[in-house]
């Protein structure tokens, strides 16, 4: 089992630096290809949606940490951050048989999210935010 971690400034210029950090861990891991962008995607909306929503208001220092955990029949991605709590997993998924304009704004990121892994747990603890994402190499 392989354990990387990656330490992220709130700019979110540094979603460019997390998905090369993300792609080459996966490869690195023998789980590059579709794998890696699917898992990328994911983070890059979970850590994007830190930056623009979980810090507003709040006093810094910010703090946001990605930990990747690689097992031999998957990944298990861990995003840290001591930013305002947010639940992914307690918002409906958006109706998107509706046309946009019908539509409440929002949610497709979450949405995508969900489907690039296939596991999402959330849990506050200790002033931190755990967004726990698995993906299966299957």
């Amino acid at each position: 089992m392989a354990t990387h971690r990656l330490t992220l400034a709130p700019d979110i210029a540094e979603v460019a630096r997390l998905i090369d950090w993300v792609e080459q861990c996966c490869s690195n891991a023998g789980f590059g290809g579709e794998f890696a962008i699917r898992l990328a995607l994911a983070l890059d909306e979970a850590v994007s949606n830190v930056i623009r929503h979980a810090f507003v208001g709040q006093r810094p220092p910010h703090r946001i940490e990605l930990r990747l955990e690689f097992h031999e029949t998957g990944v298990v991605a861990t995003l840290i951050d001591n930013g305002k709590p947010f639940d992914p997993s307690s918002l409906s998924p958006p109706d998107v048989s509706l046309s946009a304009e019908h539509r409440e704004p929002g949610g497709l990121g979450l949405l995508l999210l969900h489907k690039m892994v296939d596991r999402v747990a959330y849990r506050r603890g200790d002033g931190e935010n755990r967004l726990r994402l698995e993906k299966s190499r299957t």
